[in-house]
């Protein structure tokens, strides 16, 4: 048996600690970066309660809107660019045959101005204390045409200024005649509003989960095959 120097051993025990550190950061990475590939999914839960169409004197209602919203995982402010996806159910609960599905193929964001609709690590927020407007509209009939929307403005003409929500249309007398809005300082609409109750979600995908697995499992064997050699060289 040939015995080697005390410190080849050492270096080679130091190797091997170089090796397994490179491989955690290589997995530490690639699965940051599949997180981060996934983008953030926020959850949606607002209800409002107001006369209909917004006047003073028309019937109560009821509307909300729950849903989700998957941005690029942008944090700060956000515009149509950092929007990958939503599902957002637009719902009368007052008349429940008016409630329409917002979806990323059958609608537009059709609002965008300002730097007002902003995403924090764990929750999306819209700021009633500036100026500008997001908005969400179905595509038929199409955009501005007082169908099917939900849209958020603060001293900005695209909407009724505060939260407003449109599962049918804004006509008065129509069969679909349907919109309550929460004025800024009503309802929670006040500085820089929460949107969703629930926060992003954080469970990763199957994929995710196989990565990490194989990853550990990777750094465990190097570790048993590293402490094997350590061993043999000094037996």
């Amino acid at each position: 048996m040939v015995v080697q120097p005390t410190g080849v051993v050492w270096m080679k025990k130091l190797s091997n600690q170089g090796n397994l550190l490179a491989l955690t950061a290589l997995i530490l990475g690639t699965l940051g970066a599949t997180q981060a590939g996934a983008g953030t999914i926020y959850t949606v839960n607002e209800t409002i309660t107001s006369p209909l169409n917004g006047i003073v004197g028309n019937p109560t209602q009821t509307d909300s809107v729950v849903g989700t919203i998957t941005t690029d995982g942008t944090i700060g402010v956000l515009h149509s660019a950092d929007i990958s996806s939503w599902n957002l159910d637009l719902i009368d609960v007052t008349t429940p045959a008016n409630t329409y599905e917002l979806t990323t193929s059958n609608s537009s964001i059709v609002v965008d101005f300002g730097s007002v609709l902003n995403a924090s690590a764990t929750g999306l927020f819209f700021d009633f204390t500036n100026t500008g407007g997001f908005g969400f509209q179905a595509n038929v009939p199409g955009p501005y045409s007082g169908y099917h929307y939900w849209c958020l403005s603060q001293n900005y003409y695209a909407c009724d200024s505060g939260n407003t929500i449109a599962p049918g249309d804004v006509y008065p007398g129509d069969s679909l005649d349907d919109l309550v809005v929460a004025d800024a300082g009503t309802q929670g609409q006040l500085g820089n509003s929460p949107l969703n109750q629930s926060g992003p979600s954080g469970v990763p995908e199957p994929a995710t989960w196989a990565l990490v697995l194989v990853g550990f499992g990777g750094i465990g064997f190097m570790m048993r095959k590293s402490r094997r050699k350590g061993a043999v060289a000094t037996a």
